[in-house]
């Protein structure tokens, strides 16, 4: 019927195979995959603080790496010092994990730095520049309840966070 050279029979051959493939393939659900390797359902507890945008206690799956929980509470700041931690080591159940970092200087930091200090938004960090502006350069970090919004509580959880001067 069809007056078909040799070449052409076998590229009409492997199409008709592909497509019965394909067709094998989609009626049987996808392609099939290997088992997946069960994974704990167990986790642990673990306290993260330091140089990390949300310091806390967290439940992380049992067997998971420091730098998860770094990533599970928020990421390390940009003034984090991650040199010499062991990002690749185990963490333990109730383990407690300190990001060390750099204090931030008040009278250098940006707006986007400012933010990064807890309880600090957008809208009192622009009165932490105001500030600066309006006074020049803080003599004493409690200049900084001067600010409206930062109260004695608020100074008490950055004021360890905070310095006057570069950190080198």
């Amino acid at each position: 019927m069809w007056n078909l050279t040799r070449e052409e029979q076998t590229v009409l051959l492997f199409v008709v195979a592909v497509f019965l493939v394909g067709l094998g393939v989609k009626l049987t659900g996808g392609i099939p995959r290997l088992p997946k390797v069960l994974v704990s359902k167990e986790s642990i507890e673990v306290k993260i603080e330091g140089a990390v945008k949300e310091p806390g206690w967290y439940d992380i799956p049992k067997g998971s790496l420091v730098i998860e929980g770094i990533r599970e509470a928020g990421g390390a700041l940009p003034q984090a010092d991650l040199r010499g931690m062991n990002l690749g080591s185990s963490l333990e159940d109730k383990e407690e994990i300190w990001i060390p970092g750099e204090r931030l200087n008040i009278n250098r930091a940006s707006l986007e730095q400012l933010t990064y200090l807890p309880g600090i938004g957008p809208v009192l960090a622009q009165r932490i520049i105001e500030y600066r502006a309006k006074n020049g350069p803080f003599h004493n970090l409690s200049e900084l309840t001067e600010i409206p919004g930062i109260g004695q509580v608020k100074f008490e959880r950055i004021k360890e966070k905070t310095t006057l001067e570069d950190e080198y």
